[in-house]
């Protein structure tokens, strides 16, 4: 299947502790997939297409000033960190990485969240 555009996980840094705690079974499945929606840590958009690159139209721009914006980005992280905090505390019974290299689980397994955006 080819996309024009793609929206995901910012590539960088931002969501390696969620997935090292997942494959150190440290985190269930469900615990990452929450994790990894915190704050919107970054989102990342790829322009797959030319047919999307020649959509996009230039508007305007504004300074983003350093200051303000590390402010900002600081106060999103440190929320974002303990909220995962406080999922790390809550019990789960749910799949674990060590479940998934048993086998065993099938597609349709409850325990396997859906992120499918709406």
């Amino acid at each position: 299947m080819l996309y024009d555009l793609i929206t995901g996980y910012r590539a960088d840094d931002s969501y390696f502790d969620y997935a090292d705690a997942f494959l150190n079974n440290a985190i269930t499945v469900e615990q990452l997939s929450r994790a990894l929606l915190l704050g919107k840590l970054g989102e990342q958009i790829v322009i797959k297409s030319k047919f999307a690159f020649s959509k996009i139209k230039y508007k305007d721009f504004e300074v983003a000033e350093r200051d303000m914006y590390h402010i900002l980005r600081k106060a999103r992280d440190d929320k974002a960190n303990q909220t995962y905090q406080n999922i790390l505390k809550e019990e789960s019974d749910g799949l674990y990485i060590q479940d998934i290299i048993r086998g065993g689980i099938s597609n349709d397994d409850p325990r396997i969240p859906r992120n499918i955006p709406e």
